[in-house]
């Protein structure tokens, strides 16, 4: 019984890491609301995508939240290393 919850914590953490290297790699994906085209059709004429800003596409849930973590990081690290030079 405990090594199937294990079993079953390590692939979560697995399925996690994975979504976050991917966030890495592709921070955007193409938009859901205008299939991509940076532009919806509408009744009279086709106006700019409200949620991708008409560029077609939009940030993963998540992508932005793993970019400041990685900055943060990054620059923690940064300033360790300038303080014991």
């Amino acid at each position: 019984m405990l090594v199937m919850v294990v079993e079953r914590v390590l692939l979560v953490l697995a399925v996690a890491l994975g979504y976050v290297v991917l966030c890495i790699a592709k921070p955007k994906h193409r938009c859901g609301r205008c299939s991509g085209n940076g532009s919806r059709a509408g009744k009279r004429s086709r106006s700019a995508c409200g949620r991708c800003g008409a560029t077609g596409r939009s940030f993963r849930p998540g992508a932005q939240l793993v970019h400041a973590g990685l900055v943060l990081v990054v620059h923690t690290w940064r300033e360790r290393r300038a303080g014991d030079e």
